[in-house]
């Protein structure tokens, strides 16, 4: 079976090849246009790095350009009736490959231009070392500073309650001092917001003693040192390091079991169970040398694209033997998800 998710990209700060110009009355050039582009799998160069870090992204567009070009420079050595014809009948194939290369090239250059920045290489920085447990337990000097400037409402409420997960909570005073800053800053009406992330469990008072992310980071292995974003061996690959929790559990799943890790089971929120269905002997079917399991994994309340592309890495792995279908209830990130939890008091008119 084949899940294809299908996405259509608005660009609006476009580079000049993903423009679409209009001429109006006398010749003049109209103010540009977005363009939209279907990204799917059908398309084969985004079939090629759908899946692929940002930063590996760039060696990928090269390598397909020099190819593409190499195939245009063949039409020198086409000397018979016969080499032209068949030169002529793979053109359309070629010039729509190098559409959407240019279209890619674009779509990159746009995705640089924010992971290049000063700003984006702090906001990673400070994200990493909540995941490797640095700094957890007190008030974030990056996270003051962002509220100073009195950037996006999300921004600090993501930071916020990544500190809070990665701490297994706040320290009272870190987070009534977080609480305090975001209410007089961004306005008293956030106080719901606020109230509704803590029902959830993202920021929160810490109540217990012994903060259990570190072993857990530990033991299912979150977070990785040295990982290889152009060439991975690892699913942290996805986010530069971090292994989603999700993705890393259906592996463990498949190989050797969630029997070795009962007890870290235990300390992740919510119930976990594990039970065997028996089918019955008519309906019952002897895997073929080679052939893959197939794992239905389906997230209750949405999954991001990095926990797809993770997946997806696991099913290619030459030992994994698995085959994952994907099924959830929508496609979310990090920023749409904080976003369904902002609740504003409406100002009532007297």
């Amino acid at each position: 079976m084949n899940f294809m998710v299908f996405r259509t990209l608005m660009l609006n700060c476009l580079p000049r090849n993903l423009r679409q110009k209009k001429q109006g009355e006398g010749g003049k050039d109209l103010p540009a246009e977005a363009k939209k582009l279907q990204l799917n799998s059908a398309e084969e160069l985004y079939a090629e790095i759908r899946d692929k870090n940002f930063n590996a992204v760039g060696s990928v567009l090269s390598k397909k350009a020099k190819i593409i070009s190499a195939a245009f420079e063949e039409r020198h050595n086409a000397k018979t009736v016969g080499e032209i014809k068949q030169f002529v009948s793979q053109l359309p194939h070629m010039q729509a490959a190098r559409t959407s290369l240019a279209n890619h090239t674009s779509i990159a250059e746009l995705i640089k231009d924010v992971t290049t920045s000063e700003q984006f290489f702090e906001h990673l920085t400070v994200e990493q070392e909540f995941m490797s447990g640095i700094d957890t337990d007190k008030v974030n000097s990056y996270i003051e500073d962002c509220i100073a400037r009195k950037d996006p409402l999300l921004k600090i409420l993501r930071l916020a309650c990544m500190q809070s997960v990665c701490n297994n909570g706040l320290k009272q005073k870190v987070l009534d001092y977080y609480k305090r800053e975001i209410l007089q800053t961004y306005g008293y009406e956030h106080i719901l917001t606020l109230s509704n992330l803590e029902k959830a469990g993202l920021l929160k008072l810490q109540t217990a003693s012994r903060n259990n992310y570190p072993t857990i980071r530990k033991t299912l292995r979150l977070w990785m040192d040295d990982i290889n974003e152009q060439y991975p061996n690892d699913i942290s690959y996805v986010y530069s390091g971090y292994a989603p929790l999700s993705v890393r559990l259906a592996q463990i799943l498949a190989r050797p079991g969630w029997r070795s890790i009962e007890e870290v089971l235990k300390m992740l929120p919510g119930p976990h169970f594990e039970e065997r269905q028996q089918l019955p002997p008519g309906l019952q079917k002897k895997r073929q040398q080679g052939e893959n399991r197939i794992t239905l994994v389906f997230f209750l309340g949405g999954v991001t694209y990095a926990e797809i592309a993770a997946l997806r890495f696991l099913s290619q792995m030459e030992e994994g033997g698995t085959e994952y279908i994907i099924a959830t209830t929508k496609l979310i990130n990090g920023t749409s998800w904080i976003k369904s939890m902002i609740d504003k008091l409406e100002t009532s008119l007297f």
